[in-house]
């Protein structure tokens, strides 16, 4: 596009979103095009909406303008899902639809702007005895509602109440042409947005799609009372089969809010991971949800005793959070897991990992400690549980191949795993090595050093074998029949659906977005 061009683009979005909301230096556009693991084409220009009618408007601008329009929440993605393909591009940074518009405790829903924190939506609802039955993922201190629901998140109260999918009632989209729409029973006049399967599952379609098939403007999600007893659990183990078995018999039991392991790895990983500051913030927020004064102090004194002394090193360990309305039940519960991880041959460690985790749930990622030069690449990948042992032995077994060329670049790979619902059993693994070069994307202050970039070399040699290796791990993940989440432009979703069913998808996609505006390259559709 021409200067002139552009100046005209820039300046329809700020009559329509304000000149403060909209970006176009270069080391602002090259932040907001760029996530957690790779660079896409420098956007053409940044713009923050505060309202849905703003939001449609652009959408219906760069439509006619024949412009890509891209959603971005908290910025957290490993996957592509905003990085645009083309320069053409504008990035709607959604973070300005974050009112919580209702918190309705008869009929037991909130509505939320879908670029509220989920830290600031579970803080609102917790001072009136409610949560949301998934709340979060760890980082839900800067991370978006909506970027959770488009990226398929699970985490926080996952192993019991599945992925965020479902918690969601119903959606107020704006599709590529600036048309509004609600799903669910609210898609009905005078109804409301209480109940979800009203029909064929609209909601759904717009759920876990990266934006690809319409922006979310507003979300309603589940409420459930807050549980008010909980109890916590940490076991170490020798290997990993021991780990996933047990770990598995504790998911199919529905018994945890949360159950999550870690391999020796990441157990070293995570030993080093705080900072000063923020162990001192969450033994603060243990003692503020202890029970009593007395409990608080009991609380904060076994952590600060045990700490990361937990952290032995060569062992797996899984940490378990349970929630009850009773305390009879939460101990019952923790009876049960207990019993199953001794089956399994575990050793009992004291939980301060669970209840560090519950005292501070979100970490905020955007310190200046935590800058370094140090990268993880996750790989996710879910299996039903009969099928994670053989994949975990096949994920091995290809990173023992590659072990010679792994040391050559100083790299390497941590797993966690994590009890998804029921059904599912959910194998990450993450790949570790340094790379100075981007180093210069700043993910604090929201700004990258774009001199320094524009003069950097070739991508190291490193950086290109880590996703190498991570097409490897997908390549083995998908003969071992895994599926995905945060699926964004970095998963095979298209190509291996049955040609009937991608069929359906593009017809869908065709319907809601004929021209190909909103964000292509998410989920294969272009």
């Amino acid at each position: 596009m021409t200067s002139a061009m552009n100046n005209d683009v820039c300046a329809r979005l700020a009559e329509i979103a304000g000149p403060e909301n909209v970006h176009t230096a270069p080391s602002k556009r090259l932040f907001f095009s760029t996530d957690l693991a790779s660079q896409g084409a420098l956007a053409l220009a940044v713009v923050r909406p505060s309202d849905a009618q703003q939001l449609a408007q652009i959408l219906a601008f760069c439509t006619a303008a024949n412009l890509i329009a891209i959603p971005r929440g908290g910025g957290f993605s490993y996957t592509s899902g905003y990085t645009p393909l083309m320069e053409a591009s504008v990035i709607v940074d959604m973070r300005g639809l974050d009112r919580i518009v209702e918190i309705n405790e008869e009929d037991m829903y909130v509505r939320v702007g879908v670029g509220c924190t989920w830290r600031a939506l579970y803080e609102a609802l917790k001072a009136r005895g409610f949560r949301t039955p998934y709340y979060g993922p760890m980082s839900g201190y800067n991370a978006t509602v909506g970027g959770a629901l488009s990226q398929g998140s699970f985490f926080l109260g996952s192993t019991e109440h599945g992925t965020t999918a479902e918690t969601v009632l119903s959606l107020e989209v704006a599709l590529a042409n600036g048309d509004i729409i609600h799903t669910g029973s609210d898609s009905a006049q005078g109804v409301g947005p209480f109940y979800r399967f009203y029909g064929p599952d609209l909601t759904g379609l717009f759920l876990a799609d990266t934006g690809a098939m319409g922006f979310k403007t507003e979300a309603t999600l589940k409420l459930i009372r807050f549980p008010q007893h909980q109890a916590y659990g940490s076991f170490s183990f020798e290997d990993g089969a021991a780990t996933i078995a047990a770990l598995s018999e504790i998911g199919r039991a529905g018994l945890a809010a949360e159950a999550y392991a870690w391999d020796p790895y990441f157990v070293k990983i995570m030993s080093e991971a705080s900072t000063l500051r923020e162990d001192a913030r969450f033994l603060w927020k243990v003692f503020r949800n202890s029970a009593g004064v007395i409990d608080g102090f009991s609380a904060c004194a076994r952590i600060a005793l045990n700490g990361k002394r937990v952290f032995k090193a060569g062992t797996h360990i899984i940490q378990i959070m349970i929630d009850d309305h009773s305390a009879a039940g939460a101990a019952q519960r923790l009876k049960q897991v207990r019993d199953i991880a001794r089956r399994h041959g575990a050793h009992e460690l004291a939980p301060s990992v669970p209840r560090a985790t519950r005292g501070m749930p979100f970490v905020d990622f955007n310190v200046p400690e935590r800058r370094t030069t140090l990268r993880n690449l996750p790989t996710n990948s879910l299996y039903p549980h009969s099928r994670a042992p053989a994949a975990l032995q096949a994920i091995g077994k290809l990173l023992g191949e590659n072990k010679a060329e792994m040391d050559r670049f100083g790299m390497s790979v941590g797993m966690v795993f994590f009890a998804v619902g029921k059904t599912a059993m959910c194998i990450e693994p993450l790949i570790y090595w340094h790379d100075e070069q981007f180093f210069q994307h700043d993910r604090i202050a929201e700004t990258s050093d774009f001199e320094a970039l524009d003069n950097a070399t070739e991508q190291p040699a490193a950086t290109k074998f880590a996703f190498a290796l991570r097409e490897q791990l997908k390549a083995v993940m998908k003969a071992n029949g895994a599926v995905h989440v945060q699926i964004g432009k970095a998963y095979d979703y298209l190509p291996t659906r049955e040609p009937r069913v991608a069929d359906l998808i593009r017809a869908i996609k065709d319907a809601v977005d004929p021209d190909g505006r909103v964000n292509p390259g998410s989920l294969g559709l272009t």
